[in-house]
């Protein structure tokens, strides 16, 4: 318990939500943490939230940089650390009080350098659901997990070794920046443990660049392609195909194939090329196949379906 985790929060813009986030932070049953909110040239009343907030609290510590975006704020946090372990939170969503507590306790008990845990979404309370299941993977196999979506892309919900993380930090990019440091942090790990339980309520942003379409959504796909030419396996390819599907998908739904008529072109082409793989490699997964089927069909028809089959899913749990 004398290894200390820093917490690092991003916080743009956040004063409707940060003390809600600041809050469960606080109730965390394992108290050898510190937090480092880093301000990203927010606007509206959030360092003012966040003076209050640190101001009697040791461990809370404020940092205020130029407007850089997420990966750079959490990039300052990782250089200003001073815990053996980080994880990240953002400023609009909550976690459970034992958030830190079992992560730790993985960490420690499996010797591992990175431990994934799951995350709600849109849960304000009793999200929780502590699990014993672990899986422990090498780092090849860490990777495929990545790649194949068992382990979220995002940064949150997970426990790192500083010492792993090195030099390593997330490229300036608003888009998958978190994948690549993810790819990289789990390239360079020995060890891993993914567990079930879950600690973590992320809370969707009304606008989020997940649920729309600008150009500004190829950025992710350029980053894809280069962990697709570095690994050069099935499991890249697969994520490269999912890829261009999910901005396709995007696309299609705001109507955009004309307004963004090279960025429709460009995933169509990838999908065309890489969708017949994904029907005959038996480590393709059934929602792969089904989009690599229907695309027999066409772009459009493949979104439509899915579209409704996502609908009929949610009426039913």
């Amino acid at each position: 318990m004398n290894t200390l985790i820093s917490v690092i929060i991003p916080v743009y813009n956040a004063e409707k939500t940060i003390e809600r986030c600041a809050k469960s932070i606080v109730a965390q049953t394992d108290k050898n943490f510190e937090v480092l909110f880093v301000n990203d040239g927010s606007t509206d009343k959030s360092k003012e939230l966040l003076n209050k907030i640190c101001a009697s609290r040791g461990n809370f510590k404020l940092f205020t940089t130029k407007n850089g975006g997420a990966a750079a704020a959490r990039n300052f946090g990782i250089d200003k650390a001073s815990g053996d372990y980080i994880c990240f939170v953002d400023a609009d969503d909550i976690v459970s009080p034992n958030y830190l507590k079992k992560m730790r306790d993985l960490m420690i008990e499996s010797g591992a350098d990175i431990v994934c845990t799951k995350y709600a979404r849109n849960k304000i309370k009793d999200f929780e659901r502590l699990s014993n299941k672990i899986e422990m993977l090498e780092s090849s196999t860490a990777i495929n997990s990545l790649l194949g979506m068992n382990i979220d892309n995002g940064p949150v919900a997970k426990l790192i070794s500083k010492k792993t993380i090195g030099d390593i930090r997330m490229p300036n990019s608003t888009v998958a920046e978190d994948l690549y440091f993810n790819y990289l942090v789990l390239k360079r790990a020995t060890k891993v443990v993914v567990n079930d339980s879950v600690l973590y309520s992320y809370i969707e942003k009304e606008g989020s660049l997940s649920t729309h379409f600008s150009a500004n959504r190829m950025k992710s796909l350029s980053i894809v392609r280069e962990i697709d030419k570095e690994e050069k396996s099935f499991y890249s390819m697969a994520r490269l195909f999912m890829e261009a599907y999910f901005i396709c998908e995007l696309i299609i739904l705001a109507k955009g194939a004309k307004e963004y008529a090279v960025e429709y072109e460009t995933v169509c082409d990838i999908l065309k090329k890489t969708r017949k793989k994904i029907l005959n490699d038996s480590r393709a997964t059934k929602r792969q196949r089904l989009i690599a089927a229907a695309l027999r069909f066409g772009p459009t028809f493949t979104v439509r379906l899915m579209t409704a089959k996502s609908r009929i899913k949610r009426k039913t749990n």
